[in-house]
């Protein structure tokens, strides 16, 4: 709103000082409490804020494989240098011994006579074959060469993998053929008639496709692959090196960390949450003052319903406490974590404890989806961060409106006090030719 700068025009009233204090006295009661209420919101927009960020942070806690987590695996290999291996969760328990007796192979050929790359072959067909799969080139130019050959390989749009280079070597250079497969597939044949008869005659095989062979416990497996993903339940086998003299331990066993950081970090995260709550609601009788959010109803049931989700029953049956694992709440509300009692549980009762914790009736499938709920954009609190939002929208059209206002009893102030000044400029002119005129009277008596 503009302010008001003009001084009495004739009589010396200070109108625009008058209208200045006229018009913030009336602003001022209107003003002051929408800022108050503006203030308040803000504050309680916030609170709902921090509410929602330590939700999503307990959230995060819940992420991943709980089944996974539950049923947690360790790998030992007595000696890394003919095998690696990676183990899933739930993999098989046991020890086994393993012996890389051969390692899966490409297919590899050359031809045999190095010669003029340059040189002409001549006319007719061949024939190339990558273990079941087979195509056929033919040649009808006279003046073919290796590198007319290579090229027609590498361009046959019916070429099942079949790769081929010119080699430079003493006496000329060979056509090198190989297969982008691998293993008892990848095997390479040749047939031809014309002249190309006696050039695929002259291609002999330097590495021959053959299949990974190993024997776990004795027994014999092969594969197409180095990589074996289901020979050992759960486990990933990678070969590197062959011997038939040298066997490898590899042991699958339990490995609990997985499940004990999966609860400390579900501890930390209900904590820190907690801790928000708290900060949110609290109220200091000393000083009588509170959080933002003390007394809401909202946060107490927020509160009291993931509680409740935390310390009730869980497992196909929901008779599956946290309590007994080593999980429970201390008077605070806060969460702590019995490693003790945890670790005699994972001994004595690992599939109870694995049926609380995981499974679509777990407790991370059942807070996950508590807490789901209370975030998802239809729920209470969004609704509450909504309200408040449009309630500032509301609060801004009040100010606005205001504003407006003000202005418009501003311009009758300064009308009204304009009006008076002209008079009273007036009277003061009309005064001071009375007092003239009398003044001339009585000096000529």
């Amino acid at each position: 709103m503009p302010s008001i700068t003009s001084s009495g025009i004739g009589s010396g009233l200070d109108v625009a000082g008058l209208v200045n204090q006229l018009v913030s006295a009336e602003r001022a009661p209107v003003a002051q409490r929408l800022s108050r209420l503006e203030s308040q919101t803000r504050v309680e927009i916030s609170a709902y804020g921090q509410l929602r960020s330590a939700l999503s942070g307990l959230q995060s806690a819940l992420s991943g494989d709980s089944s996974g987590v539950a049923e947690g695996r360790s790998l030992n290999l007595s000696q890394e240098t003919y095998l690696g291996a990676e183990v899933a969760s739930g993999a098989a328990l046991g020890s086994y011994s393993i012996v890389v007796e051969r390692l899966a192979s490409s297919g590899r050929s050359v031809l045999q006579t190095p010669t003029d790359p340059a040189a002409a072959i001549g006319t007719g067909s061949f024939t190339l074959q990558l273990g079941s799969d087979s195509f056929q080139l033919d040649f009808t130019d006279p003046a073919t060469d290796l590198a007319d050959v290579r090229d027609a390989i590498n361009n046959a749009t019916d070429n099942p993998g079949i790769r081929a280079s010119l080699i430079q070597v003493d006496g000329g250079s060979v056509l090198s053929l190989s297969s982008d497969r691998i293993g008892a597939d990848s095997a390479l044949s040749f047939g031809g008639s014309g002249d190309f008869s006696a050039f695929a005659a002259d291609i002999s095989p330097t590495q021959p496709g053959e299949d990974a062979q190993i024997r776990i416990d004795g027994m014999l497996r092969t594969a197409s692959s180095n990589s074996i993903s289901d020979a050992i339940e759960g486990v990933t086998l990678n070969l590197l090196q062959a011997d038939v003299g040298q066997s490898t331990t590899l042991t699958v066993a339990r490995d609990d960390s997985p499940l004990t950081e999966a609860l400390e970090g579900l501890v930390t995260a209900w904590n820190a949450f907690a801790s928000r709550a708290d900060t949110l609601g609290e109220y200091n009788p000393v000083t009588g003052n509170g959080g933002p959010l003390n007394g809401n109803a909202l946060l107490r049931g927020i509160e009291t319903r993931l509680r409740a989700v935390v310390g009730q029953g869980a497992g196909p049956d929901g008779n599956l406490l946290g309590a007994e694992f080593g999980l429970s709440f201390d008077n605070s509300g806060k969460l702590e974590l019995d490693s003790t009692r945890l670790n005699t549980a994972l001994t004595d009762r690992r599939a109870d404890v694995a049926a609380w914790w995981s499974g679509e009736d777990g407790l991370v499938a059942k807070l996950d989806t508590a807490l789901e709920g209370l975030l998802d954009e239809d729920a209470s609190l969004r609704s509450r961060e909504i309200a408040l939002e449009a309630q500032l929208d509301r609060i801004a059209d009040r100010e606005e409106k205001l504003d407006i206002r003000m202005e418009r009893v501003e311009a009758r102030y300064l009308k009204q006090f304009t009006a008076l000044d002209v008079a009273l400029a007036q009277l003061q002119s009309t005064s001071s030719y009375l007092a003239s005129q009398l003044g001339s009277l009585l000096g000529s008596q």
